[in-house]
């Protein structure tokens, strides 16, 4: 019986010095997909906000729109005015 338990013993602390790496160079990689996810999005978000400055840009130089000229009737008026010539 003493023979089984200092066996697991050193089956725990081995299993312990295993998984340091493990852990480690998991860290490692998470950190750096991180970096590279956190570096796709400013990137993007870059070259939104610049198109959309680029768009405000050219707005701004073409100037204001052509005025459009008309003339226009209020549609509820002239039923009214239909109905008071008919009587």
């Amino acid at each position: 019986m003493n023979g089984t338990s200092e066996n697991n013993k050193w089956q725990g602390w081995l299993v312990f010095l295993l998984l340091i790496p493990v852990l480690i160079a998991a860290a490692v990689v998470g950190f750096f997909v991180f970096v590279v996810i956190l570096g796709l999005v400013l990137f993007a978000s870059a070259v939104l906000l610049l198109r959309l400055w680029w768009l405000r840009r050219k707005m701004r130089r073409s100037g204001p729109g052509p005025v459009l000229e008309g003339e226009y009737i209020v549609v509820r008026e002239a039923v009214q005015r239909n109905e008071q010539t008919r009587r």
